[in-house]
């Protein structure tokens, strides 16, 4: 067991906190660990954004890297906590098998897959990662060693999904696969020249099972909430499941916090839409699933100060007009999103009570962080409350106690506790 204590932050930069890491080897290590302190937290590779995976006292899964079995005659992998979701598709790509939920990054690690309940492009056809999860391993409190599954202590399984890791410290992590016919995707791009035409092309094309959206929150006028739309599907390749080698670029240190400003937005949003080219083309699957991979580090671009990523989920009734009414508060202020993205979700299973999407839209927004954005944000957080709608805890920072719609004093174990969880509570 190493233990150092150091200065972290998740991947937002903010908040940061003095903490004791303590990286175990193995299970008993881990129990040894959990029995001996009062508090603590357990943390994967730290790319949530906010703080949900920060405490005084901080179990580190990252030595949990084992891939345990692969089952691929049945689309079935078993894998240490640790594992990271990139060195997962090193191994199973080749074998025609993708995750049938991902996130837009890639390093994150499986048990953060779980506590996060980590949902990707395609929620209306496949739901979130619990949707494909078979069971999972959890030290409790105790140091106990649980077996979750729908079946098997299923209402620890289900407030361990999504559960921001306040149950216990996940071990090892099951899930179903999904086949696939190559490693290459048929992307189609539609530009939208404003709000109506973005939802109007999430509407009319369902039959896509992957889309994301692009906002320019920039944009005023006739051109307001302009963007471009992405909708892909798997396609046929002759089994080729190659993934051609990604060309990376790294920002090798923090940005100086005046290069994020509001002109240098407005003109990289004027620049993003203007080179966007409607039509279908064949991308592969790091293209169009893992964009921001490319580019490494990317959050040093908004520099020390780091920044605040608000990611919020609206019932369908009022996805449109809620929006519409967010980004007009945007325009209002000071603030101005470096990156923003919109999704839209289906229904939800009933038992995943802490998954984040809810039927509608959801919109992530960037913003550099400045004295002034929390001001924004609690201005955010009435009218998202007000129309029914949620934030998502794995990527907050300052939002108000209520806006994740969840009590963690309802469920799970006092020992497990981070800096979200003393928020929420108001601690």
């Amino acid at each position: 067991m190493t233990t150092e204590t150091r200065y972290i932050a998740n991947w937002g930069n903010f908040p940061g906190i003095q903490a004791e890491i303590v990286t175990p080897a193995d299970r008993t290590e881990i129990q040894s660990y959990v029995l001996a302190n009062t508090e603590l937290i357990a943390r994967g590779n730290g790319k949530c954004y906010g703080d949900a995976a920060l405490g005084s006292h901080v179990l580190s899964t990252l030595a949990l890297d084992k891939i345990l079995h692969m089952y691929l005659d049945e689309g079935i992998v078993a894998c240490e906590a640790g594992v990271l979701l990139s060195d997962l598709l090193n191994r199973i790509v080749p074998e025609g098998w993708f995750f049938h939920v991902t996130p837009g990054i890639k390093a994150i690690t499986a048990g953060g897959a779980v506590a996060s309940d980590v949902h990707g492009k395609n929620h209306p056809l496949k739901g979130c990662f619990s949707n494909w999860l078979i069971s999972f391993e959890l030290m409790t409190a105790s140091g106990d060693v649980l077996t979750c599954s729908r079946a098997e202590n299923a209402d620890l399984f289900w407030q361990t999904c999504g559960g921001m890791g306040w149950t216990g410290v996940i071990l090892s992590v099951t899930f179903r696969l999904m086949r696939i016919p190559s490693a290459q995707m048929r992307q189609k791009t539609v530009i939208a020249e404003n709000l109506d035409e973005i939802f109007r092309a999430f509407e009319d094309d369902q039959q896509w099972p992957y889309a994301a959206g692009w906002l320019d929150c920039t944009a005023s006028g006739t051109a307001f909430g302009r963007g471009t739309v992405y909708f892909a599907e798997h396609v046929e390749g002759n089994g080729a499941f190659s993934r051609p080698a990604q060309k990376k670029r790294n920002i090798p240190f923090f940005f100086p916090s005046w290069v994020l400003n509001p002109l240098s937005i407005r003109m990289h949003n004027l620049l993003m839409f203007s080179r966007a080219k409607a039509g279908e083309r064949l991308v592969d699957l790091d293209t169009y699933f893992y964009p921001l991979d490319r580019l490494q580090n990317w959050n040093r671009l908004y520099g020390r100060r780091g920044f605040i990523q608000y990611q919020f989920c609206l019932p369908e009734a009022h996805s449109f007009d809620g929006i519409r009414r967010i980004l007009e508060t945007i325009k209002s202020s000071p603030e101005t999103p470096f990156l923003s993205v919109l999704k839209r979700h289906g229904e939800r299973l009933p038992e995943a009570v802490h998954s984040f999407p809810i039927r509608g839209y959801s919109l992530a927004l960037d913003f550099p962080r400045t004295r002034t954005v929390f001001d924004l944000v609690r201005r955010l957080d009435e009218i998202v409350w007000g129309l029914g709608g949620k934030i998502y805890l794995t990527k907050d920072a300052c939002s108000g106690p209520r806006m994740g719609r969840v009590d963690p004093a309802a469920f799970g174990e006092e020992k497990f506790c981070s800096l979200l969880k003393r928020r929420i509570l108001g601690g």
